[in-house]
């Protein structure tokens, strides 16, 4: 330990956030061989949580001429920065911008000497924090700001933690609005049984969501003009007060136009005499309600017809009636259809078989001397029917270069089925097996990553309406002869709405492994479990692993490979048969995107065209290495982001 001696001469320093004391930077620590790194091993209390990460420096002692200290740091293995020289009597701090995951139960910090330095490396503090993760999204900021504001106005103290999260423990008077993947709302605020006093708090203003509003109390003072301007506010009760001066005449012509329920009774202090003969004038509510509880009603009965018609074709069997299948006037028009017997000759009488599917066979075909794969249906499949539909709904109105195409289809009597153009290099796990002769390098692996991003962001971003897929997996990730990739596979596919709405689906989809482990939780599907589980075949690409172990343990590969980015050593990851040909910042930056995509928490996982534009920067990187012809197809994307950490440099408080 070294004492630090003159700190007091650089005087007082605009105020940091993460400043340590000055006893704290007044010593430091260096390993005892001087040729050592510093490292710093210690438990974490959860290996799948997220931290973020604070180290601070100061050069403490006086360096001659000839002497330098220069060292890098290093976290699991991973130079994240350096060499740098800790300033004399400097305060300098490097810390994570984002938060990081160790996925192990053991975290390495280590502090290396460069090259050319003289001196050990040195370190004064760090700290470590740990990201407390809530299952729902928190309250919307602006709605937390305000209603926190109200809170301190009238001292109300039973209201603690977040407005609307947990949904269990939300706030006494507080009702909120819930919507996948955004920030809960907060739409209804009813204090009547507060006790509250004075005037009407004007960060009341700010809940620009609020839909009811209950002041019912004891409160003074004129009643302001911004509730008239709350957007959505549609109940306002400001009963049994003590109001002073005039109604706003926003409010009046709000409640005249049938846009607002307003009470005033029992405000003996306005200027306007207000009886509760207002009341009545609320009448306009009962005819609507009595209409409402009608078409209610109506509808009830409607869905209990349609319930019993479903139950009694369901007692005639599963059999498909041909008559139900539409013929797709909008695609007779664009493409071509075939009969039963031309499907037949096409296969050569179902010679040979590509693949099986949950409701149907692929077979292998020629038309016109171009080869086609053709999917028929099997005919007693009730579910293959009903994709087959989703399937053909989708590709009639969808057209991507990452996406398979639809040739055409067979819809003769009870023979259905739909005939794509044929993938000579079939699918993307066949290629990872350790059974292949041949090996895809890291530069094709990447590729193929992209192409199937590409695909999957068009899905979510460029049909109108979004598509999730819903079964993404290595299988249904297809090669052709140039090993460009196209998703393939949409009889699980479903829309999510782009504004209001859930943005998922209660529908069971999905395949064992690759299916989004919130959807056990929530039985909810959306956009963000497609996003999770193409980051379970990104990890497929790195490794070339299963996703479950054949063993009896049944380690997942995001757990496995959690395990191994503790040790930091990408190359336990990789897919060993690469020996070590690839630009190791490429394969970290791809490890970091899979790892990000499946993320427990929906929230934290990325969108797919943010894993798109990654991914498009791991292949420029690679493509720089090896000097690839197509490099220039990437020019936007030459340069890796820069890491999460930071520097500031800034004097200590002596």
């Amino acid at each position: 330990m070294v004492r630090f001696g003159r700190f007091h001469r650089f005087g007082r320093i605009d105020a940091h956030p993460y400043q340590p004391p000055s006893v704290v930077m007044s010593t430091a620590s260096t390993p005892k061989d001087p040729s050592d790194s510093l490292s710093i091993i210690f438990l974490l209390p959860d290996i799948n949580a997220e931290y973020y990460s604070y180290l601070h420096f100061a050069e403490v002692e006086r360096l001659q001429v000839n002497q330098s200290r220069l060292q890098y740091f290093f976290r699991n293995g991973r130079r994240t920065f350096g060499p740098f020289a800790p300033p004399q009597y400097l305060s300098y701090t490097i810390h994570s911008i984002g938060a990081w995951s160790s996925y192990a139960q053991y975290a390495n910090i280590s502090i290396t000497r460069a090259e050319n330095s003289t001196l050990p490396p040195i370190l004064n503090a760090f700290e470590i924090y740990m990201v407390k993760k809530f299952i729902e999204a928190e309250t919307s900021e602006e709605d937390v700001d305000a209603i926190a504001y109200i809170k301190s106005t009238y001292k109300i103290r039973i209201w603690q933690g977040d407005p609307c999260a947990p949904q269990h423990f939300v706030w006494e008077g507080v009702k909120c609005k819930y919507q996948d993947l955004e920030s809960p709302r907060i739409i209804s605020l009813n204090l009547s049984s507060s006790g509250l006093t004075g005037e009407i708090a004007a960060s009341i203003s700010n809940l620009t969501m609020i839909q009811s509003l209950d002041l019912s109390n004891n409160l003074t003072g004129p009643i302001p003009y911004f509730l008239s301007k709350l957007p959505n506010l549609t109940v306002l009760n400001l009963e049994k007060n003590k109001f002073t001066g005039s109604i706003p005449v926003g409010l009046i012509e709000r409640k005249n136009n049938g846009f607002l329920s307003l009470s005033l009774c029992d405000n003996a202090h306005l200027s306007r005499h207000v009886s509760c003969i207002l009341k009545k004038k609320h009448s306009f509510v009962i005819p609507i309600v009595v209409s409402i509880a009608g078409i209610f009603i109506l509808l009830l009965v409607v869905a209990a017809i349609c319930w019993w018609g479903f139950k009694t074709k369901r007692q005639h069997g599963d059999a498909i009636d041909a008559k139900a299948i539409p013929q797709y006037g909008s695609l007779e028009s664009t493409k071509r259809q075939f009969t039963y017997s031309e499907i037949l000759k096409m296969t050569d009488t179902f010679e040979r078989v590509l693949g099986r599917g949950g409701f149907g066979t692929v077979y292998h075909g020629y038309m016109d001397h171009t080869q086609v794969a053709i999917k028929m249906l099997s005919a007693s499949s009730v579910q293959g029917f009903q994709q087959f539909h989703a399937e053909v709904n989708l590709l009639m109105r969808v057209h991507h270069k990452n996406m398979t195409s639809l040739v055409g289809y067979c819809n003769d009597e009870t023979k259905v089925g739909l005939v794509y153009e044929y993938m000579a290099n079939g699918n993307l796990l066949n290629h990872l097996s350790d059974s292949r002769s041949s090996i895809l390098t890291w530069e094709d692996r990447l590729r193929i990553a992209t192409d199937a991003a590409q695909g999957l962001e068009y899905l979510h971003c460029g049909c109108k309406p979004p598509m999730m897929h819903r079964d993404v997996k290595s299988t249904n990730i297809l090669l052709n002869e140039s090993f460009q990739a196209k998703i393939s596979d949409f009889g699980l596919s479903r829309n999510f709405p782009t504004h209001d709405g859930t943005h998922a689906s209660s529908l069971l989809a999905g395949t064992p492994g690759y299916l989004d482990p919130e959807f056990y939780l929530s039985n909810r599907l959306n956009e963000k479990s497609d996003v999770y589980s193409f980051g379970i075949v990104l990890l497929e690409i790195i490794t070339s692993r299963p996703v479950l172990t054949r063993t009896q343990e049944r380690i997942h590969i995001s757990q496995w490979v959690g395990f191994m980015l503790a040790n930091g050593d990408i190359n336990s990851i990789v897919d060993p048969r690469l020996e070590g040909n690839f630009n190791t910042n490429s394969v970290w930056k791809a490890v970091e995107i899979a790892m990000t995509c499946v993320s427990i928490n929906a929230i934290k996982r990325p969108s797919m065209s943010q894993v798109m534009v990654d991914l498009k920067e791991c292949l420029a990187t690679e493509c720089a290495r090896t000097n690839h012809s197509r490099v220039d197809e990437f020019n936007n994307f030459n340069e890796l982001m820069a890491d999460n950490s930071i520097v500031r440099l800034t004097p200590s408080v002596r």
